[in-house]
């Protein structure tokens, strides 16, 4: 099966969170890339990486981050 004229696009939203409490919230639950990794590490290593994100966001408010998921859209062949 043949696919023709791949279109690739991105789709970008800002995901907004309250605060940081929020945001950390969704890496404890493991879905996702960077969850996911963040569910592998020792305690400890949670730990730091909590540290240094809260530090690198430097947010006691509403943080907005940008989330980016990839779209393609093909045509199958006639013959396929």
């Amino acid at each position: 099966m043949g696919l023709r004229r791949p279109v690739i696009e991105p789709i970008e939203i800002e995901a907004p969170f309250p605060d940081f409490k929020a945001l950390w919230r969704l890496f404890t639950l493991g879905v996702g890339p960077a969850p996911g990794y963040c569910a592998t590490l020792p305690e400890n290593h949670r730990a730091v990486l909590k540290s240094h994100l809260a530090k690198a966001l430097k947010s006691n408010g509403p943080i907005r981050l940008a989330a980016r998921a990839w779209a393609v859209k093909t045509h199958r062949d006639a013959d396929g």
